[in-house]
């Protein structure tokens, strides 16, 4: 009796580790990297650092810092004000270290924009929990006012798992609030934003210099 009882409870956890596995909510060894979920899904999102030196040289944007201190664990500052209208290109974004550097909570972001909404991957280590898997999303933003933007995310997905609409409003008005918050202090001023297949469009007032300060991995800025 006690063998069977040894045996079903074996069953069940060797059940419940296979499914966290394929599920891609909890990094098992082995067995989420050949189920696939060791890694953020791969979009194909390619970098041009030539396209971005090209923009920024084009409306006079500098970023003085060294160039290690640009991450999104980084605390950003901003000064002076330029003039941008124009496009660039997601490859250009692509180029940034913000995106290309891990912290403890995210690695392997990438990104594709196209008409109307951005997708986006990466692998996420949620903060207090024993969780981590791949992220992928997909999201729209818009100008609600010279100050503003609003987020609307119509796709997430955690590993297999997709995210519950309650925890999407969650993640929408955080991300909304950071957003708002940043434009206030870099001084960004919004004429028009339009997400283009493969590019940005914006219009308005941007941050003339962007310095960084050393990052620290396990903060978020």
């Amino acid at each position: 009796m006690l063998r069977r009882l040894l045996i079903v409870i074996l069953g069940v956890v060797v059940a419940a580790v296979v499914a966290v596995s394929w599920l891609g909510v909890a990094q098992v060894p082995v067995l989420s990297a050949a189920f696939g979920m060791n890694h953020a899904r791969d979009l194909g999102m390619t970098s041009d650092r030539a396209a971005f030196e090209s923009f920024c040289a084009q409306y006079g944007i500098t970023r003085p810092s060294p160039a290690e201190n640009y991450t999104l664990s980084s605390k950003h500052h901003w000064s002076g004000s330029v003039n941008v209208d124009g496009e660039i290109s997601e490859a250009a974004l692509g180029s940034l270290r913000e995106f290309s550097t891990p912290n403890s909570h995210f690695s392997e972001i990438q990104f594709r924009i196209h008409d109307g909404y951005v997708e986006m991957a990466a692998f996420v280590n949620v903060p207090g929990y024993p969780v981590s898997g791949p992220v992928y999303g997909q999201f729209s933003i818009s100008a609600t006012s010279p100050k503003t933007v609003a987020i609307d995310i119509s796709k997430l997905e955690f590993g297999r798992i997709g995210v519950p609409s309650n925890v999407i409003d969650q993640a929408t008005t955080a991300i909304d609030t950071y957003l708002d918050k940043t434009i206030v202090e870099a001084g960004i001023t919004i004429d028009s934003l339009e997400l283009r297949e493969g590019a940005v469009y914006f219009k308005g007032t941007w941050p003339k210099s962007i310095t960084a300060d050393a990052p620290n991995p396990n903060d978020m800025p």
